[in-house]
């Protein structure tokens, strides 16, 4: 049957399979499309205006099945998201070369894709160009991921990334006023899950207990129609990636003299802490409330969103992406609404939602009601609020977060003292207050004075290994002495989760 999809860019028309979801017809054409649950219904946000024989009408994309004639009207642009390309890299020296080759360095997150084009004679990084990871369609996290690819959705999965890599590279040759040509090798970073979907991989098996990957890379695959040299960053394992392995290169971590505590907090809260001697990693199962998914009035950090909340004498002051009229609230503005309402003694430490009337102060006139239920708005026209489902969201995901820090620690048996310095990664990292994520305990308190965003420190990375040997040098190191901690079976990792669940200020 024939169904026309209405984008910002046009309309066209596309063959649908009968008893087919809106949703699947709209991840088969790769279209940019926002679905966090990967169709199952829970989150509510893949709606769309239809219109059939019946009138014109707002659906769940993922609950609705298309129909001849059917108009599938596409309203967002969520191709506008905010994304961090750049971030900190400790100096390589560059390879010497003379033959006038070119070399792209990529980041695929879970999020977001970054592409950087370098000269490979100097290493001059000669431009960037970024997106959001087209994969969105099939779920905000590595887990929708998997289980798309359990439905036989891989090899659209892998579609959508090798095409948007592909337009993202001659965005890079125009960009940078190069002719394209063929690149002499890439290099490509990621979370486990990602690069096993970029080069055709079956993620399924990180899905599943004893979660072991085909493999952990570390060597060279071919992309169709991309290239067929790209060397694949390795992993340490299921749930530390390759984007950990370029982060730790970025930073240096085996250079350190004193032990560092690196976390990227985005699904998974993946970290390495340590130094020169010794290093230990592991992967906290933060789920994807960070980045706005499973929050109600969650989103990406696109038009519209939320960004940072601040309190200006008994008013809240919101910055909101592309300064428009706030639509919903990114992971970074929730962390700041959390703090300020715990100061206020809206929310007390327990994580309840108090009621407007338990509350002294003025705290009390941000809360309302909505179904029934307290919530805190942020918005005048109340259109945007943090429910109390959020607020267990993110105190799930902060206390994993904060318990894998403590449980690093104490397998290198240091304290807090004894961490000369908090490195946060990735594009949440580069756009979180600190402040306000060690208020709500995603960080150690005591780390606060030592913390520091690095920006996108897997493309950083990425880039140094594909133009510097001492790099390559550093992330063979990285590899040989990163140790792995499986969390899920750690007793110490379980006691710490319990005692960081509170938002109690004081550390350990």
């Amino acid at each position: 049957m024939k169904v026309d999809i209405v984008t910002t860019a046009g309309t066209q028309t596309v063959d649908a399979k009968d008893g087919q979801t809106v949703l699947s017809l709209i991840q088969d054409q790769g279209i940019q499309f926002l679905a966090p649950c990967g169709g199952n219904g829970k989150c509510g946000k893949c709606r769309v205006l239809l219109r059939t024989q019946e009138g014109l009408e707002y659906h769940l994309a993922c609950q609705t099945k298309v129909e001849e004639g059917m108009k599938v009207i596409l309203e967002k642009d969520d191709s506008a998201m905010s994304i961090a390309e750049d971030g900190f890299s400790t100096p390589y020296k560059v390879d010497e070369r003379t033959d006038n080759k070119y070399g792209a360095a990529v980041d695929i997150g879970t999020t977001t894709v970054v592409l950087h084009l370098h000269d490979l004679n100097t290493g001059k990084r000669l431009s960037s160009a970024s997106c959001p990871n087209p994969q969105i369609v099939f779920g905000s996290d590595v887990i929708s991921r998997i289980n798309a690819s359990m439905n036989g959705k891989l090899g659209a999965m892998q579609n959508v990334i090798d095409t948007g890599l592909i337009k993202l590279l001659n965005e890079a040759f125009e960009s940078a006023g190069v002719e394209k040509q063929p690149l002499d090798k890439m290099v490509i970073a990621g979370n486990t899950v990602m690069e096993h979907i970029a080069v055709g991989l079956s993620p399924d098996s990180i899905g599943v207990n004893p979660f072991t990957p085909l493999t952990l890379f570390g060597d060279v695959h071919e992309i169709k129609n991309l290239n067929d040299n790209i060397y694949m960053v390795p992993c340490v394992a299921g749930y530390v990636g390759g984007d950990i392995s370029a982060g730790a290169v970025a930073t240096g971590l085996v250079n350190k003299d004193l032990p560092c505590v690196f976390v990227d907090v985005g699904t998974n809260g993946e970290m390495i802490v340590g130094d020169k001697n010794r290093m230990v990693s592991c992967a906290t199962a933060a789920g994807p409330a960070f980045e706005g998914a499973n929050i109600e009035c969650g989103m990406p950090a696109a038009p519209g969103g939320i960004s940072k909340v601040r309190l200006d004498g008994e008013e809240l002051e919101l910055d909101v992406i592309s300064n428009i009229e706030p639509i919903g609230i990114c992971g970074s503005g929730l962390i700041d609404t959390l703090a300020i309402m715990l100061d206020l003694g809206v929310i007390d430490e327990t994580g309840l939602i108090l009621d407007d009337d338990e509350v002294e102060g003025f705290g009390g006139k941000f809360v309302g009601e909505v179904n029934g239920d307290n919530v805190i708005f942020l918005s005048r026209e109340q259109n945007v609020y943090v429910t109390q489902k959020d607020v267990r969201s993110i105190q799930l995901a902060k206390a994993a977060v904060c318990a894998g820090i403590w449980t690093l620690l104490d397998e290198l048996g240091i304290g807090i003292d004894d961490v000369s310095e908090l490195m946060i990664a990735g594009g949440f990292g580069s756009h979180i207050n600190v402040k306000s994520a060690t208020r709500i305990g995603l960080f150690p308190p005591a780390l606060l004075p030592k913390a520091r965003a690095v920006g996108n420190s897997a493309g950083e990375g990425a880039s140094a290994i594909l133009i510097s040997s001492e790099a390559r040098d550093n992330l063979k190191e990285v590899m040989e002495k990163c140790e792995y901690v499986e969390l899920s079976t750690s007793a110490n990792f379980n006691e710490h989760y319990v005692d960081q669940m509170t938002f109690d200020e004081d550390d350990e």
